[in-house]
């Protein structure tokens, strides 16, 4: 019994290591593009999503060990809040950056 909890702590450990690394890439990226990219494809603004994928970012850090399975649902909301800007709002707003329109 003491492999199972041992393994199942493992695996809750990499998991809530990997959302954690997902908010921040999300929340670093989001930073990356102006406002008027955010506006140009209706994707809400800049600011709605710096605040809401760093509140995301705050609650993965708080849910990182020791604090763990206390904050463990705030932290599934907070991953999706980056899930979706990284599959649905980072491929538009990247598409109508200058930076990025002819690669």
């Amino acid at each position: 019994m003491e492999y199972i909890a041992g393994f199942q702590s493992l695996v809750f450990l990499a998991l809530t290591v990997a959302a954690f690394v997902v908010q921040l890439w999300a929340f670093i990226d989001c930073l990356r593009f102006k406002d008027e990219n955010y506006r140009a494809v209706d994707k809400q603004s800049k600011k709605f999503w710096v605040i809401l994928l760093g509140v995301g970012l705050a609650l993965a850090l708080i849910a990182l060990p020791p604090m763990g399975m206390c904050m463990i649902f705030l932290n599934i909301i907070a991953l999706v809040a980056g899930i979706v800007y990284l599959t649905d709002v980072r491929p538009k707003v990247r598409a109508v950056d200058p930076r990025y329109r002819n690669r």
